[in-house]
């Protein structure tokens, strides 16, 4: 039997004893692991294409779980919104898809407690960033931009046939610079950008490291700087990544103080992040 069902065109059953692979009647105990790979199954299920072909994700989901299983549940939050990044990564690399904007996933318990144990409902949509709903009292939400998830879900399609974007080189007060050997390149705080080495239909927000060899992938990490600081994150399936000599794990992110360095790949290729 299938872990996932269709019960409509934006609404799936879950079934976590299908997907624990328990014996049938044996209590099923629902992790954030379990959740995780849910989600990805749902995802997954989205046929819906472009113009141009290319794969569209669902980017808000809804899972319904009986109450008992909610209340297990919740005090995980911060672990299942850690795990999730993770799978969400490599179900959207295995798909290159786009999102119509950030991805909100919510968990919330069966008000109607009608809803077995070991089950749950995932409701999905396509909604713009700014008309994701706030947070409701009660559940669990966690917000992800597209860089957070995955180097390979863009918020928004490139132009068909467009180059490699380039972030805006001028100089201004909220803006940090980016340097390398042989290159530089400037980075506005509180911006999700993408580091990697140059290639064509690279996404928005992306800074291409001119004369990086094969050993830097072409989405390797990704930077956010503040006025004080910076955060880096390595995707899932990128080569090291190392920050002021601190390695950061596949699909996690570390925070440090400005100025930074930055290394790929065991040294391969280095950047400094200044103010």
């Amino acid at each position: 039997m299938s872990a996932i069902d269709k019960d409509g065109l934006d609404q799936f059953r879950v079934k976590f004893g299908e997907l624990a692979k328990v014996k049938r009647g044996e209590p099923v105990l629902i992790d954030p692991f379990l959740i995780a790979q849910a989600i990805g199954l749902v995802m997954r299920e989205c046929n819906v294409r472009s113009a141009t072909g290319k794969p569209i994700a669902w980017n808000d989901y809804r899972l319904i779980l009986s109450r008992s299983d909610y209340e297990r549940i919740r005090p995980l939050q911060a672990i299942l919104e850690r795990d999730l990044k993770t799978v969400l990564a490599q179900a959207a690399a295995a798909r290159t898809a786009e999102l119509v904007g950030d991805l909100k996933i919510a968990v919330v318990a069966d008000e109607a407690d009608e809803l077995p144990a070991a089950q749950g409902v995932v409701r999905v949509a396509f909604v713009p960033t700014e008309k994701l709903a706030a947070a409701r009292n009660g559940e669990m939400t966690m917000r992800l931009d597209a860089w957070s998830a995955a180097g390979e879900i863009v918020a928004k399609a490139p132009k068909p046939g467009a180059d490699t974007v380039f972030v805006d080189d001028s100089v201004s007060s909220d803006r940090c610079s980016v340097y390398w050997a042989g290159g530089r390149a400037s980075l506005a705080l509180n911006t999700t950008v993408v580091l990697g080495r140059p290639h064509p239909h690279a996404p928005p927000q992306f800074i291409a490291l001119t004369g990086a060899g094969s050993t830097v992938n072409k989405q390797h990490c990704f930077l956010v700087a503040t006025a004080t600081t910076l955060r880096v994150g390595r995707f899932v399936k990128a080569n090291p990544v190392h920050v002021n000599g601190t390695a950061v794990t596949a699909g996690e992110e570390v925070e440090v103080a400005l100025p930074a360095e930055v290394s790929l790949s065991r040294g391969d290729f280095t950047v400094s992040v200044q103010r």
